[in-house]
């Protein structure tokens, strides 16, 4: 109940109008069993029309009253909540956005997924009406003390069940917790054995001879089933026990009372006010039982946040230098990845002046995409320091930092919106003339020339609607819009055509010669002709440079 008396608290003006709202709202639902016990005891033993006519009009005015405070309440619930979900919203993209990468890497692809997606089941189980349920649970002391009015026997009944049924919620929390904790766990399996063979599902037919990954999936589904029926026992039970409780209660206030009703201590209008008020009493304690499962769900989407959070964030500010040449030293740097046995690789040394052209070689699973993100930032070296025109990478403000590169991956991911915002989120001081020569210099001026929207061309589905080659040339682009100091290419001539390859060289030639400072990831034979300095990562555990020719600088 951390996070309602959070929200609460947060907006108290706000929650003394809801407090005394539904003060209202359960003093007016008092009138029904009022108006019972006076038709009985008044009008039918006296049979007076006015008598009747005066009762109907009163309770009639108490539940318009009633169902306007309930309106007012709804509101007002919804006001309480409606900051506190944009702010979870919010504080979780942030932190997604800020998180280290070498923190975020430990998390699968659904992990990641279930914490964007709790704030959502958070905002549901603090909705308006589980709200104004939670808030109805205090108010119950109202109808005992009515009851107790009429009867203090039927009121301490009540309050037994009333007993009964707290420790039963406490006991079904408990559970719900601990399966559903097991169901989230075997659930992100399961997916993610789903999400591997949707993602290449040749592979599975090709290679799957012995079925090894169609066995775990049925065993983990077997589990997965289990797990849900064991959970929907528990709210079947649940639902069952509500309804017993409540046909079990009015029992035993009807058997207690008529027995008082013979020994002439209750009359038969009070015998029937006592279950309304009863069965009132009652009722905010089923509705909050009930709701057991989505709030055990919005506390365990809750801990994810705040565990979500406790990682390790990149830093807000820094060091930004007034004129960044563009040179980077390695001094002795490692790397190692989590949970890794070895090193990707060590002892790192290696200078790299400023407008020199690197070229970094090396076959698969060498360490070359490791490389580029530990230059950009994206990671921290296990040991040792990259400097930055002498000062330390991880001194540097993130942002500035990365507004001297000119990055291209080898595969490019694009963000939501148009090619025009795409570029502008890289480098938002571009004009229309600087857009246009970079899409010149990447050539991909023919795809914009032949879209009907040009450069406001949406982007669909991380780009889906592009060819490899248009990829590639609108990745090209936005490498150049921020005209960093700093060129990482990784693979900037894989899977192109000659042409397009011959664009890179030229591109390429280009930037050295405006003083830039190249890092080129490659094994294109042309690239690495080419270049002044080579790096070989596939010499482990030290890479280092196997070449160094002066004259291919010129």
């Amino acid at each position: 109940m951390s996070e309602l008396l959070l929200r609460l608290g947060a907006y108290r003006l706000l929650t003394v109008e809801l407090v005394l709202a539904s003060f209202f709202v359960n003093l007016l639902s008092l009138a029904s069993s009022i108006y019972v016990i006076q038709i009985f005891n008044r009008y039918i033993s006296y049979g007076v029309d006015a008598t009747l006519f005066t009762l109907t009009t009163g309770v009639c005015l108490a539940l318009f009253f009633e169902f306007s405070f309930q309106r007012v309440r709804l509101n007002l619930a919804e006001l309480v909540g409606k900051e506190r979900n944009q702010q979870l919203i919010s504080s979780t993209f942030n932190n997604l956005t800020r998180i280290k990468a070498s923190a975020l890497q430990r998390l699968s692809f659904f992990q990641r997924q279930e914490i964007i997606q709790s704030p959502d089941i958070i905002a549901e189980a603090y909705c308006a009406a589980n709200l104004t349920t939670i808030l109805d649970v205090p108010f119950i002391v109202l109808f005992l003390i009515a009851l107790f009015f009429i009867s203090p026997l039927l009121g301490l009944i009540t309050i037994f069940f009333i007993a009964g049924l707290f420790i039963f919620s406490i006991i079904n929390q408990r559970h719900l917790r601990s399966n559903l904790s097991t169901l989230n766990e075997l659930s992100n399996k399961t997916k993610n054995i789903s999400h591997i063979v949707n993602q290449d599902i040749d592979t599975i037919r090709l290679f799957e001879q012995n079925q090894n990954t169609r066995k775990l999936f049925e065993q983990k589904s077997k589990d997965l089933q289990l797990i849900k029926a064991k959970i929907a026992s528990l709210q079947n039970l649940t639902q069952t026990i509500m309804k017993s409780a409540q046909a079990l209660l009015g029992i035993a206030i009807y058997a207690t009372g008529a027995n008082l009703a013979v020994h002439g201590e209750l009359d038969i209008g009070m015998l029937i006010g006592a279950n309304i008020l009863a069965l009132r009493t009652l009722s905010p304690i089923t509705r909050f039982v009930q709701l057991g499962e989505i709030f055990a769900k919005a506390e365990q989407a809750l801990e994810r946040l705040q565990r979500f959070a406790l990682l390790e964030t990149e830093r807000d500010g820094g060091s930004a230098l007034t004129n960044f040449s563009g040179s980077v030293i390695f001094k002795d740097v490692a790397f190692t990845y989590t949970d890794a046995h070895t090193p990707i690789f060590e002892s790192l040394n290696l200078e790299i002046p400023a407008g020199t052209v690197l070229v970094v070689t090396g076959g698969n699973s060498s360490g070359k995409t490791t490389l580029v993100r530990l230059i950009a930032g994206l990671l921290e070296p296990t040991r040792g320091q990259i400097l930055v025109d002498g000062l330390i990478l991880q001194q540097l403000a993130p942002n500035w930092w990365r507004s001297q590169l000119c990055y291209l991956p080898q595969n490019a991911n694009f963000l939501p919106g148009t090619i025009r915002d795409n570029l502008l989120n890289t480098n938002a001081r571009l004009d229309d003339a600087q857009l246009n020569t970079l899409i010149t210099e990447a050539e991909f001026a023919e795809f914009i020339d032949k879209s009907p929207d040009g450069i406001n061309t949406l982007i669909i589905n991380n780009g889906d609607q592009l060819t490899f080659g248009q990829r590639r040339r609108f990745a090209l682009v936005r490498a150049l819009a921020s005209y960093g100091k700093l060129v990482l290419f990784d693979e900037p001539t894989e899977g192109l055509d000659k042409k397009g390859c011959h664009a890179i060289y030229k591109l390429l030639i280009n930037l050295s010669r405006e003083g830039r400072t190249l890092v080129v990831f490659s094994q294109d034979p042309q690239i690495i002709q080419g270049a002044p300095l080579i790096l070989d990562l596939d010499i482990k555990p030290a890479p280092r440079l196997v070449h160094n020719n002066p004259v291919a600088k010129q």
